[in-house]
């Protein structure tokens, strides 16, 4: 009868973890519809996931979310479902910013180059914007991160933050793979920035190692890098304005 009980209170521990757990992955914003409409809800952000926020948005209303976080159910009805194609993008309230944009994927194979709305974090705003593409973690997944996905679970969420592509757009042009792209095509118009560039002075160049020229994904250090320059050029783009 002892074991019983303690099995019972170890299945509800868990029970009421998961459950915390479940409401920490939505987080608080504003979707951006058509027409200029808004909706407050709740998302669900969820990197071992991230095609969840990216080819498709979870949500919640917020009446339902308060009924999720007082009674720790979530039945099905809950949970809404919204295509890219019926949003122009989200804020959360923490800062974070997506927007929903037609990508074509021309690092691999010919079947992924047909263009698609994606909703993509986006963390550079000016004359030249870039975004993040987090890897899908269903379906067609590289050796490593399928490793991952079946033996190492605890290390997925570290591994997509830290690897992903970066996606540059300037003008008109769609967006386009940092990595696969000729970069003085984008900042070479501001001779300041070239050459500082040029100097190391953002220690993008650093950044180049072997692995990086050979693939398509970058990680968190890349992109500060990048960052760096990126906000030097828009600073001067705006200040032109």
């Amino acid at each position: 009868m002892k074991n019983h009980k303690i099995i019972l209170s170890v299945f509800t521990l868990l029970f009421v973890m998961a459950g915390v757990h479940a409401q920490s992955l939505f987080q608080k914003g504003t979707l951006h519809l058509k027409k200029g409409k808004t909706e407050e809800v709740f998302i669900e952000i969820d990197f071992e996931f991230p095609q969840r926020f990216q080819q498709g948005i979870t949500y919640m209303t917020p009446d339902d979310y308060d009924k999720f976080t007082n009674t720790g159910k979530l039945k099905g009805k809950m949970k809404q479902k919204m295509e890219p194609k019926h949003l122009t993008g989200f804020t959360l309230d923490d800062g974070r910013v997506f927007k929903t944009v037609w990508y074509s994927d021309l690092t691999g194979k010919a079947i992924k180059m047909i263009p698609k709305r994606m909703t993509l974090e986006q963390v550079a705003d000016g004359s030249i914007i870039m975004y993040k593409l987090y890897s899908r973690t269903t379906g067609r997944i590289n050796q490593e991160l399928a490793d991952m996905v079946f033996e190492d679970r605890e290390k997925l969420v570290d591994y997509i933050q830290d690897n992903f592509q970066l996606l540059i757009q300037k003008d008109s042009d769609k967006p386009k793979n940092v990595m696969h792209i000729n970069l003085l095509n984008f900042i070479g118009d501001n001779a300041r920035v070239k050459e500082n560039y040029v100097n190391n002075h953002y220690g993008l160049r650093n950044q180049f190692t072997e692995r990086q020229k050979m693939g398509k994904y970058v990680n968190k250090e890349y992109e500060a890098a990048f960052l760096r320059m990126l906000d030097d050029y828009n600073q001067d783009a705006g200040t032109s304005k």
